[in-house]
C-alpha cells in the first residue's frame, strides 16, 4: 500500500492538516479557522485556538485516512513566525500568544538601541531591530507581565506550541529562530550577546534543531485525542514563509517569490548571508540546511482586501463566493483605480520602511470614485509596495525577470496581472497555490532520503503543475510607474513631517 504524509500548516487565519500522496497529489484537506484578536498595536492569540483547531483538524484526517484505508508515515510541520507564548514545562500557556503582527514593543527596540547597535544587530541576525520579531515582545511581557516571565518555562512560538502537544518536546528549528533577533544568522546558535542585549535568560528558548528534523512520534494524548497511529512522526520543515520558497522553485540564486496571504513576502535564495547597507531587507535561514534566504515583507495585504470586503461589500455573505461582487467591480475599474492610491500600512511597515507607527491611507479620493476604485486600489497598493522590496533584494542579488507568485490572491487573475505590470515582469502561478505545504512536504521528501536533493523532489512533485504566466502590459506601465512614485512621495511626506508620531498606537 502506498504511503501518504499530513502537512499541518499552522497559519495566522487558520489550521490546516492537507494529506499528499507522493506525487504531492491532494487527497485532503481539513481546515478550522480562528481570528487574532486586534485592539490597537495589541495583536494576540488564545493558543487555545491552536490546540483545539489541531486536534479537530486531525480528527477530520483521521477519519478520512480510516475511511480509505491509507497509511501515513509521517506529518510535516510548517507556521507563522513570530509570535510568542509563555509556557509552563507542561506547556500550559500564561498569557496569549502576542502574534508577529503586534507592534506593542517598539518602546522596547529603543531601549535595546542604547545597549546595542542596529548594525551590530543586523551583522548578527540579518534582522533590523523592530517589534515585528519575537525578542522586543518578550522583553515587553518582562517588563509589564514579569510574574508572567519568570512563571514560564519556555516562551516559545507557534510552531513550537503545536510540536511540544504533537511530541512533547520544546524545540524549534534555525528558519522560526532566525526571526527572533536572538539566533547568530552565521553559525544557526543562540547567542550570548543578543541575549544580554535584550536582558533574556537562555533557559526560556527551546533547542535549537535544523529544519527538516525528525523531532519524534505523536504522543499517546494526540493519538488517542485524534485516531492517528501513535508511530507517526513529525518533521520540522519551518516557517512558512521558507517553506512557501521551496514549494515555488526557489532553490537556487537568481531566483525570487512573492508570497501573499494575510501579509506579502519577497523572498529570494542565497548561498551565503546577504546584507543591505540601509538594513531595509532581511537575511534567514532557509528551509534548506546550512543556506539563506533575502527576504523584504509587508505585515497587511490579503487581510486588507478581506477587511474591505467584509466591512463594505455586507450583501456578499456566501463563503464559497463572498468574493465575487468586489472582484468584479475591481475588473470595471481602471487600471490605477482613477487615481487613488493606498499606503498599505494598516498595522504599520516592515519593509521598505520599518515604521511602526504608520497608517493605512487612501488618497486622492473625489466624488467620483466608486466603491469598486477603492478596492483596486487596495490590491494596486499592495504591489506597489512589494514592487519596492522586489528593487532592494534586485541590488543585493542581482537582476530577476521572473516573479514566483502563491498565495490566495493569485487565485484572482486580475491580481496576477496587476502584480506583473507593475513589477514590470512576468508573473508565474502554479495551478495549486499550495506552496507553503508542497514545501513542507518536499523539507520531509529530502529529510528522511525519498529524494537526494531539493530539486529532485521539486520535479517530483511539481513537474506535472500547470503553470500560468503573466506578462506586463505595455499600455498599463506608465499609469503604474506614476502612481508608485506618488505612493512613495505621499509616505515620505507624511513621516518627514511626523504625521504619525502625533497620532495614539
Amino acid at each position: 500500500m502506498a504511503k501518504h504524509s499530513i502537512v499541518v500548516d499552522v497559519g495566522t487565519q487558520s489550521l490546516r492538516g492537507i494529506i499528499f500522496n507522493k506525487k504531492g497529489d491532494i487527497i485532503h484537506t481539513a481546515q478550522n479557522a480562528y481570528q487574532p484578536i486586534f485592539k490597537g498595536a495589541h495583536v494576540e492569540q488564545d493558543p487555545r485556538t491552536w490546540k483545539d483547531t489541531l486536534i479537530q483538524t486531525l480528527q477530520e484526517n483521521a477519519a478520512y485516512i480510516k475511511e480509505n484505508k491509507l497509511e501515513i508515515d509521517y506529518m510535516s510541520v510548517t507556521s507563522q513566525r513570530a509570535s510568542i507564548i509563555p509556557v509552563t514545562k507542561q506547556n500550559k500557556f500564561l498569557h496569549n500568544a502576542i502574534t508577529w503582527q503586534d507592534r506593542r514593543s517598539y518602546k522596547q527596540c529603543e531601549t535595546v538601541k542604547r545597549r546595542m547597535s542596529m548594525d551590530t544587530i543586523y551583522e548578527k541576525t540579518g534582522l533590523r531591530l523592530d517589534s515585528y520579531f519575537s525578542a522586543p515582545k518578550i522583553l515587553w511581557l518582562k517588563e509589564n507581565k514579569r510574574d508572567i516571565y519568570y512563571e514560564a518555562h519556555k516562551i516559545i512560538g507557534a510552531q513550537d506550541y503545536v510540536t511540544k502537544l504533537l511530541t512533547d518536546r520544546f524545540v524549534t528549528d534555525h528558519t522560526q529562530a532566525a526571526r527572533t533577533l536572538l539566533m547568530n544568522i552565521h553559525t544557526f546558535e543562540w547567542d550570548d550577546e543578543l541575549l544580554k542585549a535584550f536582558d533574556l535568560d537562555r533557559t526560556i528558548l527551546p533547542d535549537l534543531v535544523a529544519p527538516g528534523s525528525d523531532v519524534g512520534h505523536l504522543t499517546d494524548f494526540i493519538s488517542k485525542k485524534t485516531g492517528l497511529p501513535s508511530d507517526i512522526r513529525v518533521i520540522l520543515a519551518g516557517g512558512d514563509q521558507q517553506t512557501a520558497a521551496l514549494g515555488l522553485n526557489v532553490l537556487t540564486e537568481g531566483t525570487l517569490e512573492a508570497n501573499i496571504g494575510t501579509g506579502s513576502f519577497i523572498i529570494a535564495h542565497s548561498e551565503k548571508p546577504v546584507f543591505d547597507e540601509n538594513l531595509r531587507v532581511l537575511c534567514s535561514a532557509s528551509a534548506m540546511p546550512g543556506k539563506w534566504i533575502v527576504e523584504a515583507g509587508l505585515l497587511t495585504s490579503g487581510n486588507i482586501y478581506e477587511w474591505f470586503n467584509r466591512e463594505f461589500y455586507k450583501e456578499s455573505t456566501n463563503n464559497k463566493h463572498r468574493f465575487e461582487t468586489v472582484n468584479k467591480e475591481v475588473d470595471a475599474s481602471k487600471p490605477g483605480s482613477n487615481g487613488l492610491v493606498l499606503i498599505p500600512h494598516f498595522k504599520g511597515s516592515a519593509a521598505p520602511y520599518w515604521n511602526p507607527l504608520s497608517k493605512g491611507v487612501f488618497f486622492n479620493a473625489t466624488l467620483e470614485h466608486k466603491r469598486g476604485d477603492f478596492a483596486r486600489s487596495i490590491l494596486e497598493g499592495i504591489a506597489y509596495e512589494m514592487s519596492e522590496n522586489i528593487d532592494l533584494i534586485e541590488q543585493l542579488v542581482g537582476y530577476v525577470d521572473n516573479i514566483h507568485a502563491a498565495g490566495g490572491l493569485t487565485n484572482y487573475k486580475t491580481f496576477n496581472q496587476i502584480q506583473a505590470d507593475i513589477f514590470n515582469k512576468a508573473v508565474s502561478v502554479y495551478d495549486s497555490s499550495e506552496a507553503t505545504a508542497i514545501g513542507a512536504l518536499m523539507s520531509a521528501m529530502v529529510s528522511t532520503g525519498e529524494h537526494k536533493t531539493f530539486e529532485a523532489a521539486f520535479k517530483a512533485l511539481r513537474g506535472r503543475s500547470n503553470v500560468n504566466t503573466f506578462h506586463a502590459n505595455s499600455e498599463n506601465i506608465p499609469t503604474y510607474v506614476k502612481l508608485k512614485r506618488t505612493k512613495k512621495h505621499l509616505y515620505n511626506s507624511l513621516n518627514d513631517a511626523h504625521i504619525y508620531d502625533y497620532m495614539e498606537m
